[in-house]
């Protein structure tokens, strides 16, 4: 696997998520919604998601182009619904890409540390560390029950995914509490952490750049523009 042009840390990451998530709520504007989905992409491009960024960027063009070429030659409830669709996808594109690069790219040891990092009591970093496990895991589950489907050849239905998905659910949350525990997560006392996170260059530039859309969008707000 090849490294990451630029490694973040993880409050970086949720500093970022939550910036794009403010301004996207912000202002209604287009441009501004091309230029966090263009930032986005950048982040994961110095990631090394090029081929996840490749996907976003055919959907964005799609559902763009869905919303503005073809919505207009529809009609009544059909036109309500496909823009509707086409808008949300499209707007919630920056979020997503957020989202998931922060699954793929953050160990648990490296949230943790910089949950305490922020001083954060236990009773906050304990469930957020079991829940930022959990939903990948939760995919797994979900790509073994759909393989274990095709092997047997069970056709694929709701019921079928379900029943196994929820009762894997519950093995799972409690695995990954017990697995927490033993690890001495409610252990009284200083912690220590054998991930050690720090702000570099690429975090200060990225929340840089963050940042000063939020100028820029605060300033056209004023003057009537956004």
């Amino acid at each position: 696997m090849s490294l990451p042009i630029a490694r973040f840390d993880p409050r970086t990451k949720f500093a970022l998520l939550l910036g794009v998530n403010f301004l996207l709520l912000a202002s209604h504007s287009l441009v501004l919604e091309v230029m966090l989905f263009l930032y986005c992409e950048v982040v994961s491009l110095v990631s090394r998601r090029a081929k996840n960024a490749v996907r976003y960027l055919v959907v964005f063009l799609v559902m763009l182009l869905v919303d503005r070429l073809m919505a207009p030659q529809l009609s009544g409830m059909a036109f309500a619904l496909v823009s509707f669709l086409a808008l949300t996808l499209r707007k919630f594109m920056p979020c997503w890409i957020l989202g998931k690069w922060i699954l793929d790219t953050t160990e648990v040891s490296e949230f943790v540390a910089a949950m305490r990092k922020l001083r954060l009591p236990q009773s906050v970093v304990i469930p957020l560390s079991v829940t930022f496990r959990y939903f990948p895991t939760i995919r797994e589950e979900w790509d073994s029950i759909r393989a274990a489907m095709k092997m047997r050849g069970i056709r694929v239905s709701l019921e079928h995914i379900m029943v196994p998905l929820i009762f894997s659910a519950v093995n799972v949350a409690e695995e990954l509490s017990a697995a927490a525990l033993c690890r001495g997560l409610d252990a009284p006392g200083e912690h220590t952490s054998y991930v050690e996170v720090a702000f570099g260059l690429a975090d200060y530039l990225a929340i840089g750049v963050l940042a000063s859309y939020g100028v820029a969008v605060a300033v056209l707000k004023g003057c009537g523009v956004l």
